[in-house]
């Protein structure tokens, strides 16, 4: 786990004084984007938990994607591991019986918008089958209201499927508190509760499905009030998405059951934030004025300033402070208009500023890397398009096909959506493009150059099949010269994180890359090509020892490091370790024969150690069953070698993926001491890492790379040329040093990393439908995606795919749109953003390159390479050389705020990539918005950026005198000392 930085230790502290203080205990963390505010929230509860036996935490996000991310963070304070920790229901009605397993004194509930507060969200209101069970169970209680009820759903239904047939288990509810929540919610205070709701149901406006509704309210209120579900602390991350929670909409209608569901609405509401014994809340957003409602709707689109003040209300909650707020945020708008003189205006600035800071700094904390870095995080590069007459007839076919409907729309989704004749599945205008003649030119072949001319830039740049087809990318510190398709003697792209504001994009160029890569489309019924590395046969066993994690011999070398030596060099170093090491333990070198490698291995492995080697061949038992392949157990020891032998047995000990695995393994002390922990182990080579590397894909790139003709011999060679040991070694330190995964868990996130089928993509060519398979290049839509294979699950979740984009393989290039421009991580292994289209405003960029620029980045950690990589192949000896290196940069003194070292490369910088379309709006838009970025990445901590990035221009400021300017709410600001 992550040491917090200076900053983050002071937001901690500041936070702690106003969620334990009296009063409405709230508090918001703007910090910028990528400063790791979840983390802190994560710290925050862990301290807020010193001082009592339980403490209840709600996270609410806006997204699966988003809580799929962060849970394991909140759930880690549990000390359950991950694989065995019960997350319970995910609907709030649901959580009383089945609640989120309590561990270490922390009960983690983790909500959305659609699984919080019934009701929210537009749509239906009925709810689960589940839900609805318990409604049925509730209603046993009240004979005459159940035989109304269920009348009416017997009407509603007719011959189809009722509502309330069946009952629930209402274990964790009480009777008491579901009367309680009637009342309220039913709005009858006193009297007989089912006379009234009888009555309710009497008018003409509500229906049996109006009362399921209501009544999903009154079980929801219910488990809020509820000891087992009560919050003790509410986080709400990224809730400017859906801010209506805090700041609900007045309801003018004149609707009766409008006002109604209002007030049942702001009841739920009281209940979560609210109420005597109310709860901390934690707010985190990077835009906090830019507030939206759960339906996209921004609730001040023109007067951000409009929508702080409201959220200051809500924090304060007092309208006095709130009023005292707004005065000096009026001060402070006026002051930015100002007249004058510079001087003039920058003294009534600073004073109005002074202000504002000493009312807010209780209630919020932003820290911005502008506190430290006032250089733009970006090398920015514009690719020049040029335009072919490919791509203009492509135009003139879709302008033409699409009709006077869409003509206004023709030239953006042309120039984002490529081949959109094939590709633009789901759109309206489809049904035009399906029924008319195919497109003179289409794509599919998998040859030639594309008719587009973005895509064209971007194959260029990031799509070349020869890096598409890395198995791995190399790692940020190799241990010797790489060579081969990773060879250092060229700069390799990376991994691309793609940017689109059309969502046929990332679909589009997802599956146009793949097929360039895979060759073209498949012929119709024609079979996926079979995949190598296959068990089966005779040679079942020589694939298990490649993939064993042999417990001596993997041990009896340790890889040279030096980032001068040589392969070559390197097997050199490894013969000689294993002569060295045989010879101590009685393995003689005067045999004449040739044996196979794996079986001289297991033959020497059962000489070590008749122990260590029954679980050799138990873990070989289960991986070769049902295969023809030799006992294991029958397997002789194996004293006497030749130098042959040992020269082959050298390789495959280094090179060899299983050997490869025990050592980092222990190297970053995953236990191994339990026949479990051995099996899960095993488990990631032989079920995860096997069938991945046996892509026919990384085969063809390996094999065309060496002389030796079997592809498992050319896997071994490919993962010395490649630095395998060393991205593998790099990967567990991030989830380990840099993550939240300890012991087997490394293992685990390693394992759900590994992508095992492709995704599925829609594509047209001619009048044929086609899906193709997408792996190297992926579309991120959030949700779940389809994807091939005849097995179990044949969906792949949004968080499988940002642990994979988030991983040395595949994906390399991740396409996707606003959904991925919020809140999720996509920095440990790209430094590169494509924007294909333009961002509407520097905020939605700052998001965006967010992705990114975050803790410990690749960029952040090449920088740390170029200074103490050496140094770090030098000092690991047998342990880690990626923890070394981490180590080595820990030891560096921090600088005031923490910021420097681990969020802001010294040598370095991520990439950002956009188009300058020739004599096109788009290329006048990217200019204007970079003139301003520098400027807007000062003025998005302030309640007015417009005006203050107005106000810097006037008065000339250059970024000092703009940075003393600006509203300052770090905590940081507020200690004169670091914290301790």
């Amino acid at each position: 786990m992550m040491d917090l930085a200076a900053f983050q230790r002071r937001t901690v502290e500041v936070a702690r004084q106003t969620l334990e203080a009296s009063g409405p205990r709230r508090f918001l963390i703007a910090d910028e984007v990528g400063l790791g505010k979840t983390v802190v929230a994560r710290t925050i509860a862990k301290e807020l938990r010193v001082s009592r036996k339980r403490l209840n935490v709600i996270y609410m996000c806006p997204s699966l994607e988003i809580a799929g991310q962060n849970r394991p963070k909140f759930v880690s304070l549990t000390d359950i591991d991950e694989k065995e920790y019960d997350a319970g229901e995910d609907r709030l009605v649901l959580v009383p019986g089945t609640p989120p397993q309590e561990g270490n004194g922390f009960r983690i509930f983790t909500f959305t918008p659609e699984t919080s507060l019934p009701g929210w969200k537009p749509g239906p209101r009925t709810g689960r089958k589940a839900e609805r069970e318990l409604i049925g169970s509730a209603l046993d209680r009240f004979p005459l209201l159940r035989s109304v009820v269920l009348k009416l759903d017997r009407e509603r239904a007719g011959n189809g499927r009722r509502l309330l047939q069946e009952r629930g288990n209402l274990t964790g509810y009480t009777a008491i508190g579901i009367e309680r929540s009637m009342r309220d919610i039913f709005d009858c205070p006193t009297g007989n509760v089912e006379r009234a709701v009888l009555a309710w149901l009497d008018r003409e406006d509500v229906d049996v499905v109006e009362f399921v509704a209501r009544f999903r309210s009154v079980l929801a209120l219910a488990a809020l009030r509820s000891r087992t579900v009560k919050p003790d602390l509410v986080i709400l991350d990224e809730f400017h998405r859906y801010a209506d929670l805090i700041l609900p909409r007045p309801e003018q209608s004149d609707v009766r059951l409008k006002r109604e569901r209002a007030r049942v609405h702001r009841l739920l509401v009281d209940a979560l934030l609210g109420g005597e014994d109310r709860p901390a809340v934690l707010l985190l957003s990077a835009t906090p004025y830019r507030l939206r409602r759960l339906d996209g709707e921004e609730i001040h689109p023109v007067d951000h300033y409009r929508s702080l003040i409201d959220l200051v209300g809500f924090l304060a909650d007092d309208r006095d402070h709130k009023a005292v707020v707004e005065g000096a945020f009026r001060e402070y708008h006026d002051a930015l208009r100002t007249a004058g003189t510079a001087d003039a205006i920058r003294q009534s600035v600073h004073a109005a500023k002074l202000r504002l800071e000493g009312l807010l700094r209780p209630l919020m904390a932003r820290t911005e890397r502008a506190l430290v870095h006032e250089e733009d995080l970006f090398e920015r590069r514009n690719r020049q398009v040029e335009i072919e007459a490919q791509d203009l007839v492509l135009f003139k076919h879709f302008a033409e096909t699409s009709g006077s409907e869409f003509a206004g729309w023709a030239p953006a989704m042309w120039s984002s959506i490529p081949y959109p004749a094939q590709t633009m599945h789901g759109y309206k205008v489809w049904d035009a493009l399906s029924a008319a003649k195919p497109a003179p030119i289409e794509a599919g072949s998998g040859r030639g150059a594309f008719a587009h001319p973005q895509l064209r830039q971007l194959a260029e740049m990031a799509g070349d099949a020869a890096h598409l087809s890395l198995p791995w990318q190399p790692p940020t510190v190799g241990w010797w010269k790489l060579e081969g398709p990773w060879s250092t003697k060229r700069q390799l792209p990376g991994k691309t994180l793609l940017f689109s504001k059309w969502r046929g994009a990332p679909t589009a160029i997802s599956a146009l890359l793949s097929m360039h890569l895979s060759g073209g489309l498949r012929k119709p019924k024609e079979k996926a090509p079979t995949p190598l590395l296959r068990p089966g046969g005779s040679e079942t066993g020589a694939l298990v020892g490649l993939f064993m994690p042999w417990p001596n011999l993997a041990f009896a070398l340790e890889p040279l490091k030096s980032a001068d030596a040589s392969v070559a060099t390197v097997r050199r170093d490894a013969r000689r370790q294993l002569e060295d090491y045989l010879g101590g333990r009685g393995i003689k070198l005067d045999g004449r024969e040739k044996r196979p490698t794996w079986i001289v291995a297991a033959g020497v492995e059962r000489a070590l150690s008749k122990f260590s080697y029954q679980r050799v061949s138990s873990l070989a038992s289960r991986a070769s069953r049902g295969a023809k392949a030799k006992d294991w157990q029958t397997l002789e020891q194996i004293f006497h070698i030749s130098p042959a032998e040992l020269s082959a047995l050298a390789e495959y000990l280094l090179s060899s993926p299983g050997s490869i695995v025990a050592r980092c393994v222990a190297r970053h002390r995953v236990p191994q001491d339990t026949s479990r922990e051995r099996q899960r182990v095993f488990a990631f080579a032989w079920d995860n890492l096997r069938p991945y590397l046996g892509h026919r894909t990384f085969a063809e790139l390996i094999l065309a790379a060496t002389r030796r003709k079997r592809y498992p011999d050319a896997l071994g060679e490919a993962t010395l040329k490649g630095g395998f040991e060393a991205v593998l070694d790099e990967q567990m330190g991030l989830l380990s040093q840099l993550g939240d995964a300890e012991g087997i868990k490394i293992i685990d996130q390693l394992s759900a990393s590994l992508l095992d089928r492709p995704g599925l993509v829609q594509f047209r060519r001619g009048r044929t439908k086609h899906r193709v398979p997408v792996q190297a290049v992926l579309p991120f839509a959030g949700g779940d995606q389809s994807r091939g294979g005849k097995k179990k699950g044949k969906r792949v979740r949004s968080d499988t795919l940002r642990r994979a984009f988030n991983s040395p393989f595949w994906p390399h290039m991740l396409c996707t749109t606003s959904i991925g421009q919020e809140g999720l991580d996509f920095h440990l292994w790209c430094s590169r953003i494509v924007h294909w289209d333009l961002p509407g405003d520097p905020v939605d960029f700052e998001q965006r390159e967010g992705r990114i620029a975050r803790y410990g980045s690749l960029a952040v950690r090449q920088s740390l390479a170029c200074r103490h990589g050496g140094e770090a192949l030098s000092q690991a000896d047998i342990g880690s050389p990626f923890g070394k290196l981490i180590e080595l940069a820990r030891q560096v003194k921090d600088g005031r705020t923490g910021l420097e070292r681990w969020w802001l490369p010294e040598s370095g910088r991520p990439t950002s990539v956009s188009f300058d379309w020739r004599f096109s709006l788009r290329a006048a838009r990217r200019d204007r918005m970079l003139q301003d970025l520098l400027y807007y990445r000062l003025a998005l901590g302030q309640p007015d950026p417009h005006a203050f990035v107005s106000m810097l221009q006037r008065v000339g400021a250059d970024k000092t005198d703009a940075r003393s300017l600006a509203i300052d709410l770090s905590a940081i600001s507020r200690f004169s000392a670091p914290p301790a």
